[in-house]
């Protein structure tokens, strides 16, 4: 299995070091905006569900590589539009257009928004509400690079009675059609969630094992914003996997809600994986389910 969530000593007294120094990884940590989830030997930052830094540790140095789109400056000191002669754009200096750090967060964030779609937006806006969420963009054949089709939006310890359970979640925004109904037979995310449910059940101890290791290494990141670095880690040696996922629909309004297609196409959600089915029109302070 290549599924891991770990990162070494060494990566982590790098980044409190780098923490300490109240630069660049201090703000990233701390952004109220920023999600931060551990991966294999390296950290993802998340904002409005796309990842904009992957955080590495090299020879005991914190780097980090950040796809050059979310580099453009929010305002510059010069006019905008850039003079073109045949054709060819007349840049004297192209570093007047880049901020030079990451601790620029507010200009990485406004190239962000461009990017991430009403679904991605609203999952960010659950995470954010549900403190047990322990991680984010969950691709369990351990490719990142997986479409987005094979990974769980998100999981999240739930304390059912006695029992310690970690839930993954799909989410979608009610306008995504093509997932939540079809005319005939399931629609297609049921089937995705037994996909998911199988390879939950076929490696339930590795992804638990990983998930142990994760969450204790949270707690000794410095930072708000690390998943799992909230919860406690006391009773972890009880967590179990809960095989069955969760399905969040967001996304609807009022007239949605009260009209027939809306309870046709959710009742036949609900016949088949019954509570399982978690509903709220807006992803705001989403947490029935999740966290409640």
């Amino acid at each position: 299995m290549n599924f891991k969530r770990t990162v070494s000593k060494e990566m982590i007294e790098a980044l409190n070091a780098e923490y300490l120094e109240n630069g660049w990884w201090k703000t990233l940590a701390d952004d109220k905006d920023t999600l931060i989830a551990i991966r294999d030997e390296y950290l993802n930052v998340y904002y409005n569900g796309g990842s904009i830094a992957k955080v590495e540790c090299s020879t005991g140095k914190i780097e980090a590589k950040i796809h050059y789109k979310y580099l453009l400056k929010k305002k510059l000191s010069s006019p905008p539009y850039v003079r073109c002669i045949d054709g060819k754009p007349q840049i004297e200096v192209h570093a007047a257009y880049f901020i030079n750090s990451l601790g620029q967060i507010a200009d990485i964030k406004y190239s962000a928004d461009a990017y991430g779609g009403v679904e991605k937006r609203g999952v960010h806006k659950i995470i954010l509400a549900n403190a047990n969420i322990v991680d984010t963009e969950i691709a369990l054949s351990g490719d990142e690079s997986d479409d987005e089709n094979s990974r769980f939006d998100f999981c999240a310890i739930h304390r059912d009675n006695e029992k310690l359970l970690l839930r993954f979640f799909e989410a979608k925004h009610y306008s995504y059609s093509g997932a939540l109904r079809a005319a005939t037979g399931d629609a297609k995310v049921i089937g995705q969630l037994e996909r998911y449910g199988e390879v939950l059940k076929k490696q339930r101890k590795d992804i638990l094992d990983q998930y142990r290791v994760s969450i204790r290494l949270a707690g000794e990141i410095e930072g708000c914003n690390v998943l799992g670095n909230h919860w406690s880690r006391s009773d972890l040696d009880s967590l179990e996997i809960d095989i069955d996922p969760r399905l969040v629909v967001f996304g609807f309004d009022k007239d949605q809600l009260e009209g027939k297609l809306f309870r046709k196409h959710m009742d036949k959600l609900r016949d088949v994986i019954g509570p399982r089915l978690l509903l709220k029109g807006s992803a705001n302070d989403f947490s029935a389910g999740i966290s409640k």
